[in-house]
């Protein structure tokens, strides 16, 4: 599997990003968003992380990892098909669910954070685990303010909120 960020937030996205965060108090940004004042809305999850854009591109996932996937709504996939009538490769019908697809999934930081925390989770599936830490480290690389909320819900919250106990690492709440 390889995967690929095509697309993550600029400068001017941040400075769009600060803007729409005063103009809910009345107030026009007079500096470039800080390293810090990044950190802390992506923190917060306030609403204007979702004007920060993310593109990645995943080659020769197996289909059953770009199903865990697409289970998240607020991101966009777009997945390579597997109709007989749009591709020769194999019979749809009797294909294995790790046949492996290409896909470019489209995000907002908001939506991409939720991933991670849900994700990187050790009750995910160790395949769509790595695939995410692969995402998020590609992130960090060019986006190092995500450091801190591209974890583990456990970690961002300090406690779990599995169902079946979660993994230890964090106490669980009973549901």
């Amino acid at each position: 599997m390889k995967i690929e960020i095509l697309r993550y937030p600029t400068g001017d996205d941040w400075r769009l990003a600060k803007r729409a965060t005063l103009e809910t108090v009345g107030l026009r940004p007079k500096t470039d968003p800080s390293f810090e004042w990044k950190v802390s809305l992506l923190m917060a999850r306030h609403s204007p992380i979702r004007l920060l854009p993310f593109v990645f591109e995943l080659v020769d996932v197996p289909y059953w990892v770009s199903v865990h996937l697409c289970r998240h709504v607020h991101a966009v996939p777009f997945v390579k098909t597997q109709r007989n009538d749009r591709q020769s490769g194999y019979d749809r019908a009797l294909a294995r669910q790790d046949t492996p697809v290409n896909m470019m999934w489209s995000m907002n930081a908001e939506e991409l954070c939720v991933i991670a925390n849900k994700r990187l989770c050790n009750m995910a599936s160790p395949e769509t685990r790595m695939a995410v830490w692969n995402m998020c480290q590609l992130v960090k690389d060019k986006c190092p303010e995500f450091e801190s909320v591209l974890v583990p819900a456990c970690e961002y919250n300090h406690v779990c909120h599995e169902m079946n106990g979660g993994c230890g690492r964090f106490k669980c709440t009973k549901n």
